[in-house]
């Protein structure tokens, strides 16, 4: 029980200092969502509330840093995409497979990167 108040205890002292330190309020957010998720050892809560952030606040609101994330992930996708392209693993079925998975990543970063221009504007 004591180690639970104390981690409470340190949740709490680590909320306070970002607020005073004005940090992102979702870094806020995905703060708690990570502590939470160790507390209750809930495998993955933290990503979907992450995910779930990104739906509501990033594309619908043009929030620039959820925007800024997905389009890392969606860029990191594309590198080992296209790293795996160059590999002889992979039959010419599956190497044409990625070569429009590839083709939809690029479009998809296009995209991305012209919602967060529109977002900078707002």
């Amino acid at each position: 029980m004591e180690a639970m108040y104390s981690t409470a205890e340190d949740i709490k002292v680590r909320l306070l200092s970002m607020i005073e330190n004005a940090e992102n309020p979702f870094d806020i957010i995905m703060y708690l969502a990570k502590e939470l998720e160790k507390l209750s050892n809930e495998v993955g809560y933290a990503k979907h509330i992450e995910e779930n952030l990104r739906a509501v606040y990033g594309f619908i609101f043009l929030h620039e840093k959820l925007l800024a994330d997905e389009l890392k992930e969606v860029e990191d996708r594309l590198e080992v995409i296209e790293s795996r392209m160059k590999s002889d693993k992979f039959t010419e079925e599956e190497k044409t497979r990625m070569v429009f998975a590839a083709e939809k990543h690029r479009k998809n970063i296009e995209r991305i990167k012209f919602i967060i221009e529109e977002a900078k504007v707002k």
